[in-house]
């Protein structure tokens, strides 16, 4: 058999790992239950602008999310303008390609939030000024030309655009109220859009109906194959791929019944769409797309589901990511005057609005750091962090993590040697990331702190914290300046002489056939290409210890181990 011997890239360099005891930080590992304005999560602020042909200027945007509610009415032949008192004469719009005037005007409102530091959610409507009209959309062919026009803004804009609803029928953008949003046009739509822009976009759509439409498991109008656990279900992952996971929801009906108000089958007379089926799609092929939308006001009798306690069950399952703060008030404003009385501890005792608010989305929450108390100019220095999502949902958008060695008169932006992900901190999963960072040349000795940092960029020194994460933890541990969080202190020292840095090219392990063959070690991952676990265990303690690959598919494979302070990365590629 063919043998694959694997060495560790840090066996050939000329830095060790610090050999100081790994200690404990001292810091709060506790949910500080503090409001914090993290990008792309949270209740939003709504924004409403009417665009015409042409002379348009961008309105002001406002909120930690702003939900843009974009009024094209003016381009379609179905909307009706004005109409004159004296007269009664009637004006509609016209039903042409939008003109660059309107989205140069929306191009800026984007960038206004960008430079507010601020993220979005986009809705398109033909409603004029989102009063609510009914039968105002343009033929499908127009809806499908301006969906092309809006794709190329979109396309530019993924840093700030969280979301897009995709809206373009009915009243509000709502897909109701409609003659033409039909649940066939819709998806005509949604697959255009999906076309017309990357893959970070993600788009929602208002009922699971018009997913299962664009699925194509209508299955004679009852939707029956929209479980997830049956063979049409599958067999349609088969066909859409990866894009099933930039599909998601927004839901204007949410909580107001079992039903959120006819979200559940609306647009298809027969059927037998449940909740739990939709809850269970939500909850497998939405971890990384964000939902949410309007909660209402209670319309299931004395079994109201519009609750804290509720959702802090099902918001877990569908990743409840975002809210409008300005709608169903009276409700919203109730939870601030009752006591949250569902199971999580940290938040016994709070009112029910500050427990919901510090879910939506992801709540990063520091809860161990380890870091030597001392480390050579020339050592890597070990982190061993775990980082809780506490939040209902996970991060959506790819971020830069490095951490700052932050010291009196220097500071050092260091990006970690294994790639860390925090889109992989899963709701609720707790799990520990391990990595090194290599000081630079030029660092200076003296007593330091080390910060974490989640940011769009990655330059502390150019890029204003856009988009920068902060933790749960107490405020005192998030620094503005560097838009990083805190995670300990250490010492740089002196440079070690040479003689004590290891050069052994040993290998740590080899592969033969489908065996692994690994020495003792604390712990051993084999992780996909794509970051995915494959296999990981601890306490490794004999000589040669044989891990058994044939249930491994994958071709090219990352394995790490960890034996006390040493922590290797190997990429090998199997012969399959």
């Amino acid at each position: 058999m063919k043998k694959i011997i694997l060495a560790t890239l840090s066996f050939y360099s000329l830095l060790s790992i610090s050999s100081a005891k790994p200690i404990l930080q001292d810091l709060n590992y506790t949910d500080a239950l503090e409001s914090i304005e993290n990008p792309h999560i949270g209740f939003y602020r709504p924004v409403s602008k009417h665009f015409t042909a042409e002379g348009n200027a961008p309105s002001n945007t406002w909120g930690n999310i702003t939900h843009l509610r974009m009024d094209i009415s003016e381009f379609s032949s179905n909307a009706v303008i004005s109409i004159d008192k004296e007269t009664g004469d009637t004006l509609y719009g016209v039903s042409k390609p939008l003109t660059q005037d309107m989205l140069d005007a929306f191009e800026d409102m984007l960038d206004d939030v960008r430079k507010r530091g601020h993220s979005t959610i986009v809705r398109f409507a033909y409603d004029p000024w989102y009063n609510g009209t009914k039968n105002c959309d343009p033929d499908q062919s127009v809806i499908l030309t301006h969906l092309k026009q809006l794709a190329e803004v979109y396309s530019r804009n993924t840093d700030v655009i969280t979301y897009v609803e995709l809206g373009m029928y009915g009243s509000w953008g709502e897909m109701h109220s409609s003659a033409n949003g039909t649940n066939a046009n819709i998806a005509e739509a949604l697959q255009t859009l999906l076309e017309a822009t990357p893959p970070e976009i993600k788009i929602g759509v208002r009922r699971p109906d018009i997913v299962a439409y664009w699925l194509k498991i209508t299955d004679g109008n009852d939707y029956s194959g929209f479980d997830i656990d049956s063979e049409k279900f599958q067999q349609a992952l088969a066909e859409k791929k990866d894009t099933i996971y930039r599909v998601g929801m927004y839901n204007d009906g949410y909580l107001g019944s079992d039903s959120d108000l006819g979200t559940i089958g609306m647009g298809a007379s027969g059927h037998k769409l449940t909740r739990e089926m939709m809850v269970k799609w939500l909850e497998k092929y939405s971890q990384h797309t964000p939902y949410g939308g309007e909660l209402v006001a209670n319309n299931n009798g004395e079994n109201p589901i519009n609750t804290p306690e509720y959702i802090s069950v099902e918001g877990f399952r569908t990743h409840t990511s975002y809210l409008n703060y300005e709608w169903h008030q009276p409700t919203i404003l109730g939870w601030k005057d009752m006591i949250f009385n569902g199971n999580d501890a940290e938040y016994s005792g709070c009112d029910g609005y500050t427990y919901v608010a510090n879910h939506l989305g992801y709540r990063f929450i520091l809860r161990k750091s380890v870091l030597p108390d001392s480390v050579a100019q020339n050592e890597e220095i070990p982190i061993t962090l775990r980082i809780v999502n506490m939040g209902f949902a996970n991060l959506t958008k790819k971020k830069k993590v490095s951490f700052i060695l932050s010291g009196e008169n220097h500071k050092y932006e260091i990006f970690p040697n294994d790639e860390i992900d925090p889109r992989n901190w899963l709701s609720r999963i707790s799990d520990e990331t391990t990595t090194s960072i290599t000081l630079p040349n030029d660092v200076e000795i003296g007593k330091y702190q080390l910060y974490m940092r989640i940011s769009e960029l990655g330059d502390f020194t150019k890029d204003n914290n856009l988009y920068c994460i902060q933790f749960g933890n107490p405020s005192s541990q998030y620094n503005s300046d560097l838009g990083a969080n805190l995670i300990g202190e250490l010492e740089v020292t002196q440079k070690t002489s040479a003689k004590n840095i290891s050069h052994s090219t040993e290998p740590v392990c080899f592969i033969n056939g489908d065996e692994l063959h690994a020495p003792a070690c604390d712990e051993l991952t084999i992780y996909s290409v794509d970051g995915k676990i494959l296999f990981t265990k601890k306490d490794l303690s004999g000589s040669d210890n044989i891990i058994d690959l044939g249930g491994i598919s994958d071709k090219i494979v990352i394995i790490k181990t960890k034996k006390e302070n040493m922590q290797r990365s190997h990429k090998i590629i199997r012969s399959l």
